[in-house]
């Protein structure tokens, strides 16, 4: 594809300038053909669209996908970085930030400088790039952003690859060293409708990228699906996966993990906790592996690891409590379990849902609380333009013994009372914002951290 001599290429027609190629992309909310004009008059050099409109222009050019134009076009004209970068894309419903970590951890600690892209920030180092609040970046800020982690010494990338993203093409043209699933459980389903066009998404990145090896969890029932979908050519970590689970035990400690790889066994030590963390764990044990890096370094990748707002504890006088980002049924569900594993009296959890939404998961999560919690305070999350109230009943619906159940609107004051009013022994899970720093309501992010809250009860 001819760049000529562009200076820049966008999907936003308000940042098109003299000489620039805008590609129209149509949106969820906003189709970029509308402004076609707009992209012309500010002086593109090059539009590309893939529908008919209404202006005669020799710089405008119809093609069958504007998606996989962009990428293929951002690719270009960043040099095509991940030809020469390690990429892994890490894709499923809970663990992705977790297991993009220890990844980058490992395999710095390996001597190969490792770039992160995910839900909290993109980073090389101690450099923090531009970060737009996406999981995974849209497709001139993905490109971009490998060329500049290329270009300040990273030799791999590893990042979180959102459903979202891989329905959108954000990533197109990337070339993979390793594409890895978690697993899926219910989510995301205001913006894909089921289940099964939620995993059908997953599974482009493996079906439709080139990559060196698919690695993928065969406890999981659709991490099974993608091994057979991929006839066998991927490799699978799980309790008969090619990297066994031999053995894992987790306390408040941390969690040991025994595993099996090419006939040799090996055991490992992390800070982590949670049933749970044995996936997330095999499945960068397994890229380690693959980058030829002996067990003893990727011990040592491993114990560097802590993920802020994932599993993150605090104790005061023989109370506990954990700052989770569990938003999922399924991930809430494993935090309880977990939780309860550690409690030596009651299990509290302080959660909401958030605004705008998938409300289907509503209820599903009101249940898992019931189930697990001895008491549960509901509260608000990201309200976003929902009214607090709606999203606190939409759990309700899920919930048969109210008895147990306190509704506090205000999270500050809901974390406050379940901190002051558990007792030595007690757990208090707060769950759904982990590492966010901010609550969203009615279009203005607050400053707000459930940690700062902690903090500020147990005076720590």
């Amino acid at each position: 594809m001819d760049l000529f001599l562009t200076n820049g290429i966008t999907q936003n027609s308000k940042e098109v300038q003299e000489g620039w190629i805008f590609v129209a992309i149509k949106g969820t909310s906003v189709d970029g053909h509308q402004f076609v004009k707009e992209a012309l008059e500010r002086g593109a050099s090059l539009v590309y669209v893939e529908k008919e409109v209404d202006i005669q222009d020799p710089r405008i050019v119809k093609v069958e996908d504007t998606r996989k134009v962009l990428g293929e076009l951002a690719n270009e004209f960043f040099g095509k970085p991940s030809q020469n970068l390690k990429v892994i894309g890490v894709t499923g419903t809970n663990g992705k930030t977790t297991t993009t970590h220890l990844i980058e951890s490992i395999l710095n600690k390996g001597g190969i400088p490792t770039g992160l892209m995910g839900t909290i920030y993109y980073r090389f180092g101690e450099k923090i790039y531009e970060y737009e609040g996406r999981t995974t970046p849209d497709t001139v800020k993905w490109h971009k952003t490998l060329e500049q982690m290329l270009r300040d010494g990273a030799k791999a990338v590893v990042s979180e690859i959102s459903s979202h993203a891989l329905d959108q093409k954000r990533i197109w043209a990337t070339k993979f060293f390793a594409t890895l699933f978690t697993n899926l459980s219910q989510d995301h389903l205001d913006y894909h409708g089921n289940m099964e066009e939620y995993f059908r998404a997953k599974l482009k990145l493996f079906k439709e990228y080139k990559w060196d090896f698919a690695i993928t969890n065969l406890d999981d029932p659709y991490g099974k699906r993608i091994f057979e979908e991929l006839q066998g050519k991927a490799l699978t970590y799980g309790k008969e996966g090619d990297l066994k689970i031999l053995d894992f035990e987790t306390s408040l400690e941390g969690s040991k993990l025994k595993v099996g790889w090419q006939g040799k066994s090996f055991e490992f030590f992390s800070n982590l906790r949670g049933e749970f963390q044995a996936y997330n764990l095999s499945a960068s044990i397994l890229v380690g592996f693959l980058f030829c890096l002996e067990s003893d370094t990727i011990q040592e990748g491993i114990k560097q690891v802590r993920v802020p707002g994932r599993f993150e504890t605090f104790l005061k006088d023989g109370k506990l409590a954990i700052v989770d980002y569990a938003h999922t049924p399924d991930a809430l569900e494993k935090v309880l379990i977990t939780a309860k594993k550690l409690t030596k009296r009651k299990l509290w959890v302080v959660f909401g849902a958030g605004g705008n939404r998938d409300k289907t998961k509503r209820p599903l999560m009101g249940s898992v609380a019931e189930r697990w919690a001895d008491v549960v305070i509901i509260t608000s999350d990201n309200p976003r333009w929902e009214e607090p109230e709606e999203i606190i009943n939409d759990i309700l619906k899920g919930i048969e013994n109210l008895n147990k159940v306190i509704v506090q609107k205000d999270r500050k004051e809901a974390i406050r009372f379940a901190l002051q009013n558990a007792k030595e022994g007690d757990v208090v899970l707060i769950a759904g914002k982990g590492h966010e720093d901010y609550q969203e309501i009615k279009g203005v992010r607050y400053p707000f951290r459930d940690q700062d809250i902690v903090k500020e009860v147990f005076n720590v």
